[in-house]
């Protein structure tokens, strides 16, 4: 599933004031955040369970404006971001912190328990840091404390549903986060991480 707000969000999300509607944040997150081939109309309808009418409006009205590009193949209407705009990576990098995987986890990993820290770490986390490389193809996440893990690996499946990509949870103690030395840790520690939740 490519829904990346629909499932997953029970309170408005923080970039909403921003724009026209919930609708379009939706559209444009799944466009922005995940850019891929061309989809066609009834495909974002599908993928985001908004009204097939209400995407053809939306895709129009943003179409004209120049966010996204679309083109006709036969009867069908296929539309994507525009990389464009010379604010592509300003637009992309706000709507991937509001509706993109870190965002998805950081509202599952809230409900469990016993969780100090989560991080994403490796090629994803590298990638959202701005370092090239190929497309990930999973989400790894180190989670730090004393959580159920039914719970942690619950959560991590009703992210997937979200974010459209296997997630692989860790989960280690903070005593084992702090203890310096070599080892898997260690590497994690030294490389990309993108924090996904934290215990105040």
């Amino acid at each position: 599933m490519r829904d990346i707000i629909h499932h997953t969000r029970t309170s408005p999300p923080p970039l909403l004031p921003l724009f026209r509607s919930e609708h379009q944040l939706r559209l444009l997150g799944e466009l922005f955040v995940y850019p891929g081939e061309p989809l066609a109309v009834s495909e974002l309808a599908a993928v985001t369970g908004i009204p097939q009418a209400t995407v053809s409006r939306e895709v129009g009205r943003l179409s004209e404006v120049g966010l996204l590009r679309s083109v006709r193949r036969g009867r069908m209407r296929l539309v994507q971001a525009n990389d464009q705009l010379p604010y592509y990576p300003e637009l992309r990098g706000l709507l991937l912190k509001t509706v993109g995987p870190a965002a998805v986890l950081s509202h599952e990993l809230a409900s469990v328990e016993h969780i100090d820290e989560a991080f994403i770490f490796g090629s994803w986390a590298a990638r959202y840091q701005g370092e090239g490389g190929p497309a990930p193809r999973d989400i790894d996440v180190l989670v730090i404390g004393e959580p159920d893990l039914d719970a942690v690996y619950s959560a991590c499946r009703r992210a997937e549903a979200g974010i459209r990509l296997d997630v692989n949870p860790i989960v280690r103690s903070k005593a084992a986060w702090r203890r310096r030395g070599p080892g898997f840790l260690a590497e994690v520690r030294n490389g990309p991480l993108v924090r996904v939740a934290e215990r105040s």
